[in-house]
């Protein structure tokens, strides 16, 4: 389990701030009640539509096994506990 800080507008890579191997499976719970949002890229990526919502106090939003990378952004700021998936 790994709190990341989100920044506002900042993408923050998953994989790189937790440490954890890129390509294993993550689940990512949000922390705060601001909109934040969860996208699969090997690059920085850009905003759009094409992201997995991460809501305040749901069971948590999962990548797939074998992404090539993951990604988070809050537009005001936040942050979400990030582990591997179980």
């Amino acid at each position: 389990m790994s709190i990341v800080k989100l920044p506002a507008s900042t993408f923050v890579d998953l994989y790189a701030e937790t440490g954890i191997t890129i390509g294993v499976k993550l689940v990512a719970l949000n922390l705060t009640p601001n909109d934040a949002r969860l996208y699969h890229s090997e690059n920085e990526p850009t905003i759009t539509d094409d992201h997995i919502p991460i809501i305040f106090r749901s069971s948590g939003s999962i990548n797939e096994t074998g992404d090539v990378g993951a990604w988070a952004m809050c537009v005001s700021g936040g942050a979400i506990d990030v582990k591997e998936a179980e």
